[in-house]
């Protein structure tokens, strides 16, 4: 009798730690599961600073559109976000300098950062320049306004947030 009941309290035991594991399994889903759906707990949330790191490269169709004959290879550029200046800048050649930020706009998981411009370049007259970073993906474009009206998607890629500084 004694016998029975000790296998029976062991079994007890044993269905008792399955359901418990179940549970925080379960529940460890539901928490990764809610950071990734809910903005607020992305990476550079709404406040502060957010340092990027991009790999960028030409877009084709924005490559053929402005007659660039020169075959560009990706790069890696830096790109920071500033909050509370409403700012934001990349690092490149047609890019919005660290020096003549751009201002910022939020757009749900996406940062967008636009600077008017008037150079010439290509052999268009370029009038604004914009990128633009979704949060939750990490995609990474970068437009040019012309003065004809035209709006041409010159660089894509992909950003990270540099969580400790690479030194």
């Amino acid at each position: 009798m004694l016998k029975n009941i000790a296998i029976g309290f062991a079994i007890g035991l044993l269905v008792m730690g399955g359901i418990w594991g179940l549970v925080h399994l379960m529940d460890d889903n539901n928490s990764v599961t809610t950071e990734l759906t809910n903005p607020k707990s992305m990476p550079g949330g709404s406040k502060g600073v957010m340092d990027l790191i991009c790999e960028l490269e030409l877009d084709l169709d924005g490559q053929l559109a402005l007659g660039i004959k020169e075959n560009e290879p990706s790069r890696i550029a830096m790109a920071q976000i500033d909050f509370e200046q409403k700012s934001g800048w990349y690092q490149g050649k047609i890019s919005i300098s660290e020096s003549r930020a751009g201002s910022l706009t939020l757009m749900g998981t996406r940062v967008k950062v636009y600077r008017p411009a008037m150079f010439q370049r290509f052999g268009v007259m370029i009038s604004g320049e914009e990128f633009v970073v979704d949060r939750k993906t990490g995609r990474f474009e970068q437009s040019l306004s012309l003065s004809d009206g035209r709006t041409v998607k010159l660089i894509k890629g992909t950003c990270a947030q540099v969580i400790k500084p690479p030194f």
